[in-house]
């Protein structure tokens, strides 16, 4: 892919058209996701975590307990409170992988709605030629993301404690009432993704009569609408992150957690961009697309785990070090093992920073290793679970509690998810030309190069 090769106007008209085997694994994904979900249900959340055993100081000797002042308890009433009490945990365990996919996958349509806003602002030209793609997450995504996080609405009680604690049962929540209550709740997450929504469909419009029209004037509209965004973006994105994530542990303080949430995000986005540049090129598209793109986005790739891996270990550190009950039991609930009742999460802990900044570290340092896919992929696919891993671990210990380990609910969910974000994204891509030809700086990202090697 030499950057001094030149393109014809034939060669940059072209428009994706969606195989049958792509659209028949998006769609095998949702169904086999949602069989494997409903089993994962009726088969109680069965998963790879042991159910912990009772104490063994606990003796039945009878097959009725007495307790004072109370009626006796028979077996079957206890085994009929145990069921219900197995019920309840299952439906936690749903809305918490709800929570989960919904959130994974807003944050790569957000990604890639920064990385198009903050290139326009900074006048960068080398992206040009693969704005597409990111158009195509941003509006074949966050329309639909929302959905998840609506569905949630109605039960933000059964995992978030704030919600059902009543007042005067905890005066901490209670000092927090005025900004943790549903309707404000409601209205704030409504708002944000009114402006995520519009200013997505605001720029691919642009974009799109950009193509039609030429000239600069939609070119220096998107750059106003892009400003303005970045700067809602920071404060948005960040009490969506304290507000669907941190909220789920009203107790604890971090002021770094919004800009560590951002982090992660950055790094699935470049990674969805990649793989999904990759999957065009291998089916005769974008062939303009050179190793320099690749190089670049395998270079953002790099810094942002690194930035991801700075942010979540300073969190750590300056939590540890002040020793504050309120701050520290967020991380002695997520790596403590010898107290029964945290026991579970420290493969989750440990793990975090061998998936997430080890593997692409290591993996992602040299030059060849971000533009070559025989490198980039194994890591891709480590991060692509990474991000799931460190959601996993935000989410699970404050709505679930015990670790409920990987299971037929955690797969199905993510794959349901999955498939659909396929499709709507491919779909997207398949109602606009790939290349924006009559961008200003399309000429510019056609011959990109990062220099001699």
């Amino acid at each position: 892919m030499g950057h001094t090769h030149h393109f014809t106007k034939e060669q940059l008209n072209e428009r994706f058209e969606m195989p049958g085997r792509l659209r028949n694994l998006a769609f095998g994904l949702i169904g086999t996701g949602l069989v494997l979900l409903l089993a994962g249900i009726f088969l109680g959340g069965s998963s790879s975590a042991e159910k912990p055993a009772a104490p063994a100081t606990e003796e039945h000797h009878s097959s009725v307990t007495h307790t004072p002042d109370a009626q006796p308890v028979s077996d079957t009433d206890e085994a009929h409170g145990e069921e219900a009490h197995e019920t309840a945990s299952v439906g936690k365990r749903v809305l918490a992988n709800l929570l989960l996919c919904s959130v994974y996958f807003l944050s790569i349509g957000m990604g890639a709605m920064f990385f198009l806003t903050v290139h326009r602002i900074g006048n960068a030209g080398w992206h040009t030629a693969i704005m597409r793609v990111p158009e195509a997450i941003t509006v074949g995504w966050l329309p639909v993301g929302v959905v998840g996080f609506a569905a949630m609405f109605f039960f933000l009680g059964n995992i978030y404690e704030w919600a059902h604690i009543p007042p005067g049962v905890d005066a901490l929540i209670d000092t927090k009432r005025a900004y943790l209550n549903e309707p404000f709740f409601i209205g704030r997450t409504l708002l944000f993704f009114a402006i995520w929504i519009g200013a997505a469909l605001l720029l691919r419009r642009l974009s799109l009569r950009q193509d039609e029209e030429g000239g600069l004037s939609h070119f220096k509209r998107s750059e106003g609408i892009s400003a303005a965004f970045v700067i809602l973006f920071a404060i948005s994105y960040s009490f969506f992150a304290f507000d669907w994530l941190k909220s789920l542990e009203p107790h604890w303080f971090s002021t770094i957690f919004g800009v560590q949430f951002f982090g992660g995000s950055m790094v699935i986005a470049n990674v969805t961009i990649y793989m999904i540049l990759r999957y065009l090129q291998k089916q005769g598209y974008m062939q303009y697309v050179n190793e320099a793109h690749y190089h670049d986005l395998g270079k953002y790739t790099f810094g942002f785990s690194i930035f991801w891996a700075y942010t979540w270990l300073a969190q750590f550190l300056l939590i540890w070090y002040s020793n504050i009950p309120e701050e520290g039991i967020y991380y002695v609930k997520r790596y403590r093992t010898e107290d029964h009742e945290y026991l579970g999460y420290a493969f989750f802990f440990f793990g975090n920073i061998l998936v997430n900044f080890l593997v692409p570290f290591l993996g992602l340092m040299t030059r060849d290793a971000k533009r070559k896919l025989a490198t980039f992929l194994p890591v891709a696919v480590v991060l692509i679970y990474g991000h799931w891993h460190d959601l996993f671990l935000m989410i699970m210990p404050g709505t679930v509690g015990q670790n409920p380990g990987i299971g037929l609910i955690e797969i199905g969910m993510f794959a349901a998810f999955a498939g659909l974000f396929i499709f709507l994204v491919f779909r997207a891509l398949g109602r606009a030309n790939l290349a924006p030809v009559q961008h200003p700086y399309l000429e510019e990202s056609l011959h990109h190069t990062t220099g001699p090697v």
